[in-house]
């Protein structure tokens, strides 16, 4: 038994540790060898832990990747939940998309979300908690964007803001793709800005 698994009793913030030991080690292995070739083992080796003491935790890779949804979702909730202005969402959104071009990042990874996305066309609960997962962050997303337009007295329709987050989960998303093959340049990074002020500016 490695040392890790000795530590007795287990309080919640033990549990919550190693669930993100896992989770982290999971991330790691999946970006590198890929989902279906990065085995329980292979996490497991990875986090410091035995096999049996990781399908404590989680019962599946499924399962790793469904509680992989929910952390991120908190990282997209951080975008607006921080931003007092447009201005400021942009920034944060900009320096998140910079951060996925640079090895080792702790960011929302391009390349996970790819295998994530390829997962959920296989597997309906991964699409399921996808589907979750956006429908959450549309309507905090339209929360924050109902508020800065009242700042700045104005209103938005349900209809344009669904139309913007739409524009705008296109634009991001399509951004992760191509950063897995290209490296972010200070010119796109000028003209993704004025797009996304077309999108969340009032």
């Amino acid at each position: 038994m490695k040392s890790s698994e000795k530590d007795s009793p287990r309080s919640p913030e033990h549990a919550e540790a190693q669930r993100n030991r896992i989770l982290d080690a999971a991330e790691a292995c999946f970006i590198q060898h890929g989902f279906h070739a990065a085995s329980m083992a292979r996490v497991a080796e990875t986090a410091g832990i035995s096999q049996g003491l990781a399908y404590r935790y989680f019962k599946s890779k499924s399962a790793i990747i469904l509680a992989i949804i929910e952390r991120q979702l908190s990282q997209r909730h951080s975008l607006t939940e921080d931003s007092d202005t447009a201005e400021a969402y942009i920034n944060k959104l900009l320096e998140l998309i910079q951060e996925w071009g640079k090895e080792g990042s702790s960011k929302i990874n391009p390349i996970l979300f790819i295998e994530m996305c390829s997962e959920a066309s296989r597997d309906p609960d991964i699409h399921a908690a996808l589907t979750r997962a956006d429908s959450t962050y549309r309507e905090e997303f339209k929360k924050w964007m109902a508020l800065i337009a009242k700042k700045s007295g104005t209103s938005i329709s349900d209809e344009e803001m669904n139309r913007r987050f739409y524009a705008l989960q296109c634009m991001v998303e399509g951004s992760a793709m191509l950063t897995t093959r290209q490296s972010q340049t200070e010119e796109n990074n000028a003209y993704l800005r004025t797009i996304l002020r077309s999108i969340v500016s009032p």
